[in-house]
């Protein structure tokens, strides 16, 4: 019995520990600008018609940081079925990418080529900012957010 306890024990130790490190590595939800948040409010309600949900924000640039400045932005709503999308913020101007990552990263290529003209972009930002879409596109790779799943009747 104390066998049993004893490994029940170490069991929820380690699985606290394995949680705690994926919360202090994971990004932080940001807060932003009411502004920001009711442009990507109403992308959302221009595409889906409707919103029941929060509007998570993540900063691609870095995870720690958790000011809102110029850079690149994750969105998603909360649920497992809500793709992560990006928005650029730069120059006090907001672009939001139509394209979503996990399925048209062709497209999301394209339309920061197109982001760059409108925000004007400059040199170095655009640097990092690649960069950050591009761990964006990596991490998008063969997510499906269950787009695959039918049901048979």
């Amino acid at each position: 019995m104390k066998r049993l306890f004893f490994y029940i024990l170490i069991s929820f130790v380690v699985s606290n520990c394995d949680v705690h490190s994926q919360k202090t590595s994971s990004p932080q939800n940001l807060k932003i600008p009411d502004s920001i948040y009711n442009k990507l409010e109403k992308f959302y309600i221009e595409e889906r018609g409707t919103i029941n949900s929060h509007i998570n924000v993540y900063n691609l640039l870095s995870k720690k940081r958790n000011d809102f400045k110029s850079g690149v932005y994750s969105f998603n709503l909360n649920g497992p079925h809500f793709p992560r999308r990006i928005f650029i913020f730069n120059n006090n101007k907001t672009y939001i990418f139509k394209s979503v990552g996990s399925f048209d990263s062709i497209g999301v290529l394209q339309e920061f080529i197109e982001c760059n003209k409108l925000l004007n972009i400059s040199e170095a930002d655009r640097v990092k900012y690649l960069k950050a879409i591009s761990n964006y596109l990596q991490d998008e790779l063969g997510q499906t957010y269950g787009a695959e799943i039918t049901i048979d009747k």
